[in-house]
């Protein structure tokens, strides 16, 4: 089966072919190509009108609160390898880490070395995660709960700025929650990612390319909804962020987007993070009989 993908990529082979000289079949290419464009581009059309809010994919999907905190995914050796290489190129203590994720946590420990994480999910709390790290890591001070900021996600894609500063976060990683949210939501997400982040600043964005074979098939049967490398580069360019993309197996695509600007920080040393300890109120006057 032709994917998508590679429909659009012979489109512009065709468009190319068209300017040059071939006398004899240029009309009828023209012609062929223009229909097939048509085609194609109604076809992503219609599809973006069904998926484009929130309440038409929690309709449509079932993809609600409930469906998220249910998700679990398994991800191959060779995506988990991806994800743990990007991460520690990004270890760097003077810049805070921001996760987005629907209930699995299995790479937060990564990012132990920032001293500062937020991590936005419903289904998890500090311990959980100070515990996980902590095994993952073994015996260090570098796992502590005052690192951890565990903040609530929001599905609409928004992130308070009183969940998490803006303009601060160095890295931000999104895993397992854009194939299950609306092209309203996907926006949302991305513009979130140009407030949060410092100048320099990157976002991983793992997404589903509904452009691809495997991940058309899932689209079809409603188990992903609809996103493209094309959709996520055009919302992250009107936000003036620099992207790339890496495509892992058959079912992952990533998406790593950079805020412009050079990544500084103000902080010349690592600060040391201490447990706060609650001292007894000592009693000014004392009226107990003795």
């Amino acid at each position: 089966m032709v994917s998508r993908k590679q429909i659009k990529h012979a489109i512009e082979v065709l468009q190319q072919a068209t300017d040059e000289e071939f006398a004899g079949v240029k009309k009828e290419l023209a012609s062929s190509l223009k229909i097939t464009k048509s085609v194609i581009e109604e076809s992503d059309k219609k599809i973006q009108a069904l998926t484009q809010d929130q309440g038409k994919s929690v309709y449509l999907f079932g993809f609600n609160e409930k469906y998220v905190a249910q998700v679990d995914v398994k991800h191959s050796q060779a995506v988990s390898q991806f994800v743990t290489n990007w991460c520690q190129r990004q270890s760097d203590w003077r810049y805070p880490w921001c996760w987005l994720i629907a209930n699995q946590y299995d790479y937060v420990h990564l990012s132990v070395k920032s001293h500062l994480v937020y991590v936005c999910c419903n289904h998890v709390d500090t311990e959980t995660l100070n515990s996980y790290t902590k095994t993952k890591i073994g015996k260090t001070d570098r796992a502590n709960p005052q690192m951890f900021r565990v903040k609530p996600l929001e599905l609409t894609g928004h992130i308070s700025n009183f969940d998490v500063p803006h303009e601060q976060i160095g890295t931000l990683i999104c895993m397992d929650l854009i194939p299950y949210l609306s092209i309203e939501q996907i926006e949302n997400l991305i513009d979130s990612c140009s407030q949060v982040l410092r100048s320099g600043g990157q976002a991983l964005l793992h997404f589903s390319d509904t452009d691809g074979e495997q991940e058309w098939k899932k689209f079809i049967a409603h188990k992903i909804t609809y996103c493209s490398e094309q959709l996520i580069k055009d919302l992250a360019i009107k936000r003036d962020l620099v992207c790339d993309f890496y495509h892992i197996d058959d079912m992952y695509s990533f998406a790593v987007l950079t805020k412009a600007g050079e990544k500084t920080s103000i902080k010349a040393h690592l600060t040391a993070i201490k447990p706060t300890v609650k001292r007894k109120k000592k009693r000014l006057f004392d009226f107990s009989s003795k």
